[in-house]
């Protein structure tokens, strides 16, 4: 299960177990941020192609990108998906 912690600087970040889709891990940590359910949230496929972000930086395709990151917003969220697997999210009336 996906779960979120804070640093200082109200940057949360999101951790998935294996075998969890990230997708599934975003979803239920802007959920447990908003305290709400995931069902009450807006689709994340409205957003994002959710399939593409499962997959982008699966680390057993052969053909993946070695480095880079993905920024959209979600619930109200910053959200950015780095290479390396770790997803953050920031409040997005935090960010100026």
């Amino acid at each position: 299960m996906g779960a979120a912690t804070t640093d200082r600087d109200d940057v949360y970040h999101v951790h998935h177990d294996e075998g969890e889709r990230v997708s599934e891990a975003l979803v239920a940590a802007v959920a447990a941020l908003d305290d709400t359910s995931p069902d009450d949230l807006p689709p994340l496929d409205a957003r994002i192609n959710v399939e593409a972000l499962d997959s982008l930086w699966e680390t057993d395709c052969s053909d993946r990108p070695s480095a880079g990151c993905l920024t959209f917003t979600y619930g109200g969220y910053v959200v950015v998906a780095r290479s390396t697997g770790t997803v953050f999210l920031r409040d997005a009336d935090a960010t100026g």
